[in-house]
């Protein structure tokens, strides 16, 4: 058997997809022969996004409004999904709300409730949805995208360390769970990498310092403690989803990948 990265004939649906971690990882898929379905709330911004995609390759992009909170509105879009190529292969779980930043004992209840519900059981809709419909020949794979926040303290994010966590746990269950169907269920934990939500943040706390964006990045480089001494490039953590989409991941399941340039410093 040979084993390489091209997903040519497969379908890959991406929550998310329409900016951000998820654009980066529809466009990696897309350009290795892949059809690409992206799923997001807002028309427009999937319109934009399909059209940077299909820039990179001759497959087929697709565009699907739901909001991954309602259950019908998941169900249906991904047999949409399936419907339209006739097959499903890859679903990648990137749609998550913007974390609140403050300390874990003085978050409001309801602001975790609601991380929790729009980003772990908002993963556990797609997958369970998707499960039935999945290819069950060696292609079947679900990757979610969690987060550093899950493995490495960081002051003011305990929200997002929690829900980070807990789609960690939802992924080693639900490869538990799909293995004997043939289905490989991952997850990548990406490091600080530099989004256009980032971007914008250093934006402003850039002009409210009088410093520059670079000088905001470097700072949290240093107090981090990242090796790599830089952040990441999107198209670095769409990198690792493309890898355990392909067939070179064909005896990985149960993982978290964590893609953080020597953020986590774990002896084991």
């Amino acid at each position: 058997m040979t084993l390489g990265i091209r997903l040519d004939g497969r379908t890959a649906l991406i929550t998310g997809g329409g900016s951000g971690l998820g654009l980066a990882v529809a466009e990696a898929l897309h350009a290795q022969g892949a059809a690409v379905a992206i799923l997001g709330r807002t028309k427009a911004k999937l319109e934009s996004a399909a059209e940077q995609i299909a820039a990179g390759g001759d497959s087929p992009v697709l565009t699907v409004v739901a909001d991954v909170n309602e259950d019908d509105a998941v169900t249906d879009a991904v047999r949409q999904v399936h419907a339209w190529q006739g097959r499903l292969d890859i679903v990648v779980n990137s749609a998550a709300p913007l974390l609140a930043v403050s300390a874990l004992a003085e978050a409001d209840e309801a602001v975790v409730s609601d991380a929790l519900d729009a980003k772990t059981v908002g993963y556990l809709r797609v997958a369970r949805a998707a499960l039935p419909l999945i290819e069950k020949e060696g292609t079947g794979r679900i990757i979610n995208i969690a987060g550093m926040a899950a493995h490495v303290l960081v002051p003011n994010i305990g929200v997002a360390a929690a829900v980070n966590a807990a789609v960690v746990a939802l992924t080693s269950y639900l490869a538990a769970e799909a293995a004997p169907q043939g289905v490989l269920v991952n997850a990548i934990s990406p490091g600080m990498t530099l989004t256009q939500v980032w971007k914008d943040r250093h934006a402003a706390t850039a002009e409210a310092k009088g410093i520059t964006p670079e000088q905001v990045r470097d700072g949290m480089v240093e107090n981090l403690g990242i090796r790599l001494g830089r952040w990441a490039r999107p198209e670095e953590i769409a990198a690792a989803a493309l890898y355990l989409a392909s067939d070179l991941a064909t005896y990985v399941t149960g993982q978290t990948l964590q893609v953080d340039g020597g953020l986590g410093k774990s002896v084991i």
